[in-house]
């Protein structure tokens, strides 16, 4: 596999071993932060640059619509920025892929989050699973290129995970609260089952969105709810 260095232009198409300790805890889909110490000591004028870096790499992926296939010339085209000036910021294109990651995830876990506040267990899974597939369409995108990603590289596929694990343990513990009260079937696993309801909501969302499989959104959203509902036996209260 051909290198990329500080020193040449050639680049690489899979993780390094730099890349790999960049790998983020399921915090950091949270804050959409991989590393402190990138900032740290930069401009204002220093962050504006990275920041249009991460933004036009955002765009230049998306425009690709490949890992493999955008290269940092593209990612410097589109961000309007002089190739040198990338290596001030980034190591390499897997570090800058790595953030850019966290950061639509992050921002796919906020905008996931159930805004019902009434006594519903149903209806807030019902609100969540509105707002997941909501984001999910507007970051197809990009979950391609993530996916993509994490099926041709393994450190991707840690990262894959540790971004996905953010979003089952937050359900995991709504189940957990639902368990004790008795709101849902109690011999079922709350953390097993968040498992299985994330996996098969995000690649419903990559189905509907990515392969573009017709959907009617009210059938599909409605449906996705009543099979979350019916799989933890969920009970009214009494």
């Amino acid at each position: 596999m051909p290198n990329e260095s500080r020193a040449g232009p050639t680049e690489r198409t899979g993780p390094t071993s730099s890349a790999a300790a960049l790998t983020p805890s399921a915090d950091d889909a949270d804050s959409g932060l991989v590393r402190a110490d990138a900032l740290a000591g930069l401009s204002a004028k220093g962050l504006r640059t990275r920041r249009r870096l991460l933004q036009g790499a955002r765009s230049a992926f998306e425009l690709k619509g490949s890992y493999v296939d955008t290269r940092i010339s593209d990612i410097v085209k589109a961000s309007g920025v002089a190739y040198g000036s990338f290596y001030t910021y980034f190591d390499s294109k897997e570090e800058l892929f790595y953030e850019l990651a966290v950061e639509v995830v992050g921002e796919m876990y906020v905008e996931g989050t159930s805004r019902y506040r009434g006594d519903n267990p149903l209806e807030r899974i019902d609100a969540s699973n509105r707002q997941f597939l909501d984001s999910y369409r507007r970051h197809a995108a990009m979950m391609t290129i993530i996916e993509q990603a994490a099926a041709l590289y393994p450190e991707f596929r840690a990262l894959r995970r540790r971004l996905r694990q953010g979003f089952v343990d937050r359900i995991s513990a709504n189940f957990e609260r639902l368990s004790k009260a008795g709101r849902i079937d109690t011999s079922i696993d709350p953390v097993i089952a968040a498992h299985a309801l994330v996996s098969m909501t995000d690649n419903f969302g990559y189905l509907w969105f990515v392969l573009g499989e017709a959907f009617e959104d009210e059938v599909a959203l409605a449906t996705l709810t009543q099979l979350w509902g019916n799989s933890l036996g969920l009970r009214s209260p009494s």
